[in-house]
Formats: C-alpha cells, structure tokens, sequence
C-alpha cells in the first residue's frame, strides 16, 4: 500500500504493510527506520531532524486522517 498526500504534497511510495502498528521515519518518500515508538525511533542515527515520522495503523484498509 502507498500512502498518497497525507501532507501538503506529502507522499509515502514504499510499502507500508510490513511496518503495521509501528513508527517510521520517512526521507524523501521512502522508509528510512522504524520502532516501536517515537523515542526509540529518534534514537536510531539513520534518523535525522527533519524526518517525517508516521505512526502506521495496524489495519492499513480504511480512511485515516492524520
């Protein structure tokens, strides 16, 4: 699933199934990390300050509005 502008031309291209009920980090469109939760996921240093960070739903079928 791609995840198409959640923010002002804010687009997701990699798949997010894989990451449900987790937190990424988000360069460009594509996933850089994830975590379980957003301290442990700024911690990870392939994550810089001005990474989009999304919380991915556990269920990806729906409208959600973030």
């Amino acid at each position: 699933m791609a995840v198409r502008e959640i923010q002002g031309g804010f687009t997701v291209t990699d798949d997010l199934a894989p990451y449900r009920g987790s937190w990424v980090a988000i360069r460009d469109g594509h996933i850089i990390a994830d975590a379980i939760d957003p301290i442990e996921l700024r911690g990870n240093p392939a994550v810089r300050d001005d990474d989009w960070f999304l919380l991915v739903p556990s269920q990806l079928d729906g409208s959600y509005l973030l």
